[in-house]
């Protein structure tokens, strides 16, 4: 038995235990197996003629076919191993699926706001997903997910479909929750979490637009009264709600002791800073001083915990508040930089966008020029599949301009699975909790 685990609550275990990603690292250590016989190992992906190859799929300026026949020269392998290789690399760990881009909020700052209202063909998803193979899928926005519809089919159809064509795939759902769509969806998901933001209606409705503060709240009783393992409120804190967080924390306090032990158990709250466009998070202006006022909140709220032993372990137990209060490099803003020399998040994570775009992470999701590829749109979608694993290795070998530790979000992803890469994690005692 490792120390991963030992603190048992759903927060401590499964939302914030950031060790699930070892979940795919078998699939890392085959893709990297992968890619060292297409002669892209750490040494030579150096080469001038690699990165030009590399850069030249990743702009558009050379085909599938010229790279193919051209790794397929230089490595002495026959094309059709060589496509091989590349089509295995398109499989992914977890899925981030965006169905739709349809919303009712108008969330201020939201990455997809102004953007084309897309929704993802229904008859398309389970060529998709089969093709990603995926051992988990996030079902979020874009825009509101319960609100998907395309051909008379709703988000219930969507995890039905998913459901029963592959049913060893975990389901989880991030939403606004302010919609509960009919149908038995609820009973195949893993787990779900509500965007709330808000200690008051007001703030709520200066944040997301529209007033449905209230809707939300019932609706968030409605889910933790069903079968769902595990029911989360999300709090992105931000400039306009640094101060709720005390009230905020106090209010769910409240509610929770008054919560059934069924709904206790799977209770939980999540907080996350607000993320920035990823051409301004290396110069993110924290504007009226915002890391002082949110020290100020979370002082508050851990001088509280002090005195309150309850309150306490609720924090502990059901929140993630003790990982912001113990923010390293002076910032509650902007994620822990670690060091690592490939991006493992790109081989093992993909965003797949309302209208068939995919991507290596949710931060360059308003970048076209820096998405991997559309199969939804291409002529060829075997060819855009290879294309897209080709892709992928621009990024895994950091050779994006926005790859760095300053603009990466997700380092603990790469440093964690470059710790433990050649490490034999059947001796660890980790739970299955690649649904997260």
């Amino acid at each position: 038995m490792t120390n991963l685990t030992k603190n048992i609550s759903a927060v401590n275990t499964v939302l914030r235990n950031k060790y699930r990603v070892l979940n795919h690292i078998n699939l890392q250590k085959r893709k990297v197996a992968a890619v060292r016989m297409l002669g892209f190992d750490e040494c030579y992906a150096q080469w001038p003629e690699n990165r030009q190859l590399l850069t030249a799929v990743m702009d558009g300026s050379s085909s599938v076919g010229q790279a193919v026949c051209e790794i397929s020269a230089r490595n002495r392998l026959d094309s059709t191993k060589v496509r091989e290789l590349l089509t295995g690399l398109y499989t992914t760990g977890l899925l981030e699926f965006h169905i739709t881009d349809v919303c009712d909020l108008s969330c201020i700052e939201c990455h997809y706001r102004a953007k084309s209202l897309s929704t993802f063909p229904f008859d398309s998803i389970s060529t998709f997903i089969t093709a990603l193979n995926p051992k988990a899928i996030t079902i979020t926005g874009g825009g509101e997910p319960s609100l998907y519809n395309n051909t008379h089919k709703t988000m219930n159809d969507v995890i039905r479909l998913i459901v029963e064509t592959f049913p060893n795939k975990k389901i989880g759902l991030i939403n606004n929750n302010t919609h509960i769509p009919k149908g038995d969806w609820i009973d195949c998901i893993q787990w779900q979490r509500s965007s709330l933001d808000a200690a008051n209606r007001e703030t709520y409705r200066y944040i997301k637009g529209v007033d449905k503060y209230d809707l939300t709240i019932e609706n968030i009783y409605c889910l933790l009264a069903s079968n769902i393992q595990f029911v989360g409120v999300g709090f992105l804190y931000r400039n306009e709600n640094i101060e709720q967080i005390p009230l905020f924390l106090e209010q769910w306090f409240e509610r929770y002791q008054h919560m059934t032990v069924y709904a206790q158990a799977k209770f939980n709250i999540q907080f996350r800073p607000i993320s920035p466009s990823i051409e301004s998070i290396a110069d993110y202006d924290l504007h009226n001083d915002m890391e002082v006022r949110m020290y100020k909140s979370v002082q508050e709220t851990t001088a509280r915990a002090h005195v309150n032993v309850a309150f306490d372990n609720f924090l502990r137990m059901q929140t993630n508040f003790y990982a912001i209060s113990n923010a390293k490099n002076g910032s509650y803003f902007l994620h822990d930089q670690q060091e690592f020399s490939h991006c493992q998040n790109a081989l093992l994570h993909r965003i797949l966008r309302s209208d068939g775009t995919e991507y290596p992470d949710f931060l360059i999701c308003n970048q076209p020029k820096m998405s991997l590829g559309n199969v939804l749109t291409a002529n060829n979608p075997d060819d855009e599949r290879i294309r897209i694993s080709l892709n992928t290795l621009f990024y895994y070998f950091r050779m994006s301009e926005f790859c760095d530790t300053a603009h990466c979000r997700q380092c603990w992803v790469s440093q964690l699975v470059e710790e433990y890469s050649s490490k034999d994690i059947s001796s660890l005692d980790l739970p299955d909790l690649a649904f997260f």
